[in-house]
C-alpha cells in the first residue's frame, strides 16, 4: 500500500523531471545533443536475451549516458534498439523507461520472464499481457490505486498479430506485479488466480502506468521461467526452453515494431 497522502499528489508538479536529468547529462558532456533517439525500444531484463541480441545481430551501442544499456539494431537502420543491463524490478524499469521517453522514444515492447500461477504454463510458453495487478510501489506515484494497470491497446494488438502471424502458441491474461518476490504467498496467489491472473513478475504494472502518464505506447509479453502452480516452487530460469522463449519473443517484438 502507498503511504497516505494529505494532499492531491497527482495534481502536483514533480520537483524535477527526467528531461531535467538528461539536460544535466548533456551539460556534463555525457549525452550528445545530436545523438538521435531510436523510434522504438525493446526492454530486456534478462542478461541472456540482451547478450543474445548483441552477439548475434549487428548493433551500435549508444555513445554516452546510455552506453552499455542501449544497442541500436543496425538491421533496422537504428530505428529500433534494445535496452538491457539496467536491473530488474519496477523502480529500475521505470527509471529506464522515463529516461528513454525523455530522450525521445515513445514506442516500447517489454520482454521478460514470469512465474506461472496456473497449471499448463510451462518453461518457454508465451503469455501476452492484458493488464497488471498493482502490488508494487512505483505505479502509486503516477496514478491512484484501483483497477489493474493496462498496456497500450494498439501496441498489444500489433504484437498479438505478429505472434499469430508467426504461428506461435500463446496465452493472454493478467499478471501480478510484485516487488517482494520472497514474500509471495499462496493465499494471495489464489485470490489473484480467481481474477484470471496467469503469471507473476516484477515490472509490468509500473511500466504501464509510467507509459500512460507520459503518453507513450507500451506492450508486454512474457515467457515462463518458473512455476508456482506446483506443490513446491519449480525454478527453470536456466532451462533451454526459457531462453528459447525469450528469443522467440524478441523476434516477434522486433517484427511487430517494424510493422507499426
Amino acid at each position: 500500500m502507498a503511504l497516505p497522502l494529505v494532499f492531491d499528489k497527482y495534481k502536483a508538479e514533480s520537483i524535477f523531471a527526467p528531461s531535467d536529468f538528461l539536460a544535466y547529462m548533456r551539460r556534463s558532456g555525457l549525452l550528445k545533443a545530436d545523438e538521435p533517439a531510436p523510434e522504438a525500444v525493446i526492454l530486456s531484463y534478462q542478461r541472456s536475451l540482451f547478450d543474445y541480441v548483441v552477439q548475434n545481430h549487428p548493433v551500435r551501442f549508444h555513445d554516452g549516458y546510455f552506453k552499455n544499456h542501449l544497442a541500436y539494431l543496425e538491421e533496422t537502420g537504428g530505428k529500433v534498439a534494445i535496452a538491457g543491463h539496467f536491473g530488474i524490478g519496477a523502480p529500475a524499469a521505470a527509471i529506464m523507461l522515463e529516461e528513454l521517453i525523455a530522450f525521445g522514444c515513445h514506442r516500447f515492447i517489454s520482454l521478460g520472464t514470469a512465474g506461472s500461477l496456473v497449471a499448463g504454463l510451462n518453461p518457454g510458453h508465451l503469455v501476452l499481457c492484458t493488464g497488471a495487478l498493482r502490488d508494487e510501489g512505483v505505479s502509486y506515484h503516477y496514478i491512484p490505486g484501483g483497477s489493474p494497470a493496462l498496456p497500450d491497446e494498439t501496441m498489444t494488438a500489433a504484437l498479438e498479430n505478429r505472434l499469430i502471424g508467426n504461428g506461435l502458441a500463446y496465452r493472454k491474461g493478467l499478471t501480478w506485479t510484485i516487488d517482494a518476490i520472497y514474500r509471495e504467498t499462496r493465499v494471495e496467489m489464489e485470490q489473484h488466480i480467481a481474477r484470471g491472473t496467469l503469471v507473476v513478475e516484477m515490472e509490468a504494472a509500473a511500466l504501464f502506468t509510467v507509459a500512460r502518464y507520459r503518453q507513450a505506447q507500451l506492450a508486454s509479453c512474457f515467457t515462463i521461467s518458473d512455476s508456482l502452480a506446483e506443490p513446491e516452487w519449480k525454478p527453470e530460469f536456466l532451462a533451454q526452453e526459457t531462453g528459447a522463449g525469450l528469443e522467440t519473443l524478441y523476434h516477434a517484438a522486433l517484427e511487430s515494431l517494424l510493422e507499426t
